[in-house]
């Protein structure tokens, strides 16, 4: 049976652990994503240590998620992984789709979605992660995709590990759209800016706060994560801004 692992690991221990992999026989698909054999998983496990590490394994069957009875996820159930080399992609346009796409990040350049597709958007806010694929490989003609794949170290540390990595990603959304904001209220008030340029930048915040707002509801739908309060502030934002227009 084969089994991959993934890691994150600071630049100092990245070539160490590669080698040490190398050596074992496991086989790198993509930075720290790697195939190991059954019987090579607890010495590879050994060698990543606390790098963060993440062990799946294919499955025959599509598993659905499992929570808990207050609601929390405990098993991620199936995911589709995709692999693709961030080197390769120059013009930023894998970056933007990613942007869009609701994802739980593995390690670099390794992200996992949902295996339901029915869960994505359908006016386009939120790539399919099949037809992101299709765009993706034609970027990049060594991007993989794996279905079908379950996380096997689900314990509890793992799962709080993957799911801060989402609770930061939003965050770091929420900032970018405030900071933009407070920039625009800034100039306002300054008188720095013309009304058509106010409202054309406005236009564009607000269709990032959207995208945001999707994508916050796919993970509450998800992961059961609640990511209210981070849109309330921006909410709270847009009133002001609205009010010193007035």
């Amino acid at each position: 049976m084969v089994f991959y692992i993934a890691y994150k690991a600071s630049k100092e221990n990245r070539g160490l652990i590669s080698r040490r992999l190398n050596a074992l026989g496991c086989r790198r698909i993509c930075s720290s994503f790697w195939e190991v054999e059954n019987r090579k998983v607890e010495e590879a496990l050994k060698i990543i240590g606390e790098n963060q590490p993440v062990l799946l394994k294919r499955t025959r069957e599509i598993r659905r998620p499992i929570y808990d009875e207050e609601g929390n996820i405990i098993d991620f159930g199936s995911l589709l992984i995709i692999v693709y080399n961030a080197k390769r992609d120059d013009g930023g346009k894998i970056r933007w789709l990613l942007s869009r796409t609701p994802y739980i990040k593995i390690c670099r350049s390794v992200y996992a979605f949902c295996h339901n597709n029915n869960k994505y958007d359908k006016k386009g806010d939120l790539f399919n992660a099949n037809y992101l694929f299709t765009l993706m490989k034609e970027n990049d003609k060594d991007a993989k995709i794996f279905s079908r794949m379950t996380i096997i170290d689900k314990d509890a540390k793992t799962v709080k590990m993957l799911l801060d990595r989402v609770r930061m990603r939003i965050e770091r959304k929420t900032k970018s759209i405030l900071n933009s904001y407070m920039k625009l209220m800034k100039k306002n008030i300054e008188g720095q800016i013309e009304k058509k340029y106010l409202t054309d930048e406005e236009k564009k915040i607000y269709s990032k706060f959207v995208a945001l707002r999707k994508m916050s509801i796919f993970y509450e739908r998800w992961l059961k994560l609640n990511f209210s309060k981070d849109l309330m502030r921006i909410y709270s934002t847009i009133r002001k801004l609205h009010t010193m227009k007035t």
